[in-house]
């Protein structure tokens, strides 16, 4: 039998990225439904109507929540398990169309996104952001648009610099596998890089003619477009790292805040740093006393990597940053989801004492 549930202000009733087969029904309060746009990349808020259901692509998908819902005042939920929602559906089709319109809507919503994508990024490569809305949409758990939009690449570009990536991707996906944690991040192919033979025969023309001169090969410079080495995020990340550990807690901000202003990744060492460097740059942020900035970058951390290396610390600390600030109900639920989430470890132990400590 479905159950009568009571949340209170500030409650999570779940995290974007988490699995469950539960579906909601708002009976009375609020709901905010808080997702991330595929276009723009900002924070969208959607109001569950009373009587509406939530929860429920995930659930009949079995694929990771898509968005998170937080609780606005005190509010109560109908949970229905996933197979008497079934038989409540089975017995009432006037809810099957009521579905086929609000995921009707939404599927032309992405179509539309995907297509504004594509057209922002003609002047570019778009084959790339093809790809990036691909894997954009498995990132986020909705496997079926990924595939759609993979097949999409191999059908447009069969020989494309990305198909390899491409088949992995759609085999994984078809297979109902998540997005592989540590893949290596998507780099664009830069056209105007590739050799020309003509200018290899040019420079091995140039470099015989400089005889032994170790200071001649400064003459081809211009012409071979030699770049200054650049400082990797990696090593800025270690250097944040470094400050952190001396308490230069301003010197490591600045530091992580400069990684992730990275955009491209040549090295997946680079990639696993920008991922670190959110969760580093929160802490740094919490223990300066920037309360509100800490919550904010811990919450992009967990919008951007639900499965994440550091997931459960990110929602401890979220919960030491709501307590800091007041708010003890929110801080309560934040330290009861990492208390109960596997394996056991030093954040549900933290967990377990702050939730003994607030009563």
């Amino acid at each position: 039998m479905p159950i009568a549930r009571t949340y209170n202000g500030g409650s999570i009733v779940y995290f974007a990225g988490d699995k469950g087969d539960e579906v909601y029904v708002l009976q009375s309060g609020r709901v905010l439904l808080i997702s991330t746009a595929l276009d723009t990349g900002e924070e969208i808020r959607e109001d569950v109507q009373i009587g509406e259901f939530f929860g429920v692509k995930s659930s009949l998908g079995k694929f990771p929540r898509e968005e998170t819902a937080q609780v606005i005042g005190k509010t109560n939920c109908i949970v229905f398990k996933m197979h008497e929602f079934e038989q409540l559906v089975m017995k009432n089709t006037n809810l099957i169309l009521k579905m086929l319109r609000v995921f009707s809507k939404q599927l032309r919503n992405v179509h539309r996104q995907v297509r504004d994508i594509l057209k922002a990024g003609a002047a570019k490569d778009p084959a790339f952001e093809l790809m990036s809305v691909a894997e954009s949409f498995y990132k986020m758990g909705n496997v079926d648009h990924a595939v759609y939009a993979l097949e999409k690449y191999l059908e447009l570009y069969a020989d494309g610099d990305y198909t390899e990536r491409a088949k992995d991707l759609l085999g994984m996906a078809r297979k109902g596998l998540t997005y592989p944690h540590g893949y290596a991040p998507l780099v664009i192919v830069d056209q105007k890089r590739r050799v020309d033979p003509g200018f290899v025969s040019r420079t091995m023309a140039s470099a015989d003619s400089l005889g032994d001169d170790p200071f001649a090969l400064e003459a081809l410079a211009p012409e071979m477009d030699m770049p200054a080495k650049e400082v990797s995020a990696s090593e800025i990340y270690a250097e944040g790292l470094t400050l952190m550990s001396q308490n230069n807690l301003e010197g490591a901000l600045g530091k992580f805040t400069k990684v992730l202003q990275f955009k491209r990744f040549p090295h997946q060492e680079d990639a696993d740093s920008f991922q670190k460097a959110h969760y580093e740059k929160g802490r740094v942020e919490l223990k300066l006393g920037k309360i509100d900035d800490a919550q904010n970058t811990f919450s992009v951390y967990l919008k951007k990597y639900p499965t994440g290396e550091y997931m459960k610390s990110a929602i401890f600390q979220l919960g030491v940053a709501a307590e800091a600030k007041g708010n003890k109900e929110r801080a309560r639920t934040l330290y009861h989801k990492v208390a109960t989430m596997p394996p056991p470890d030093e954040s549900t132990r933290e967990a377990r004492k702050r939730l003994e400590k607030l009563g």
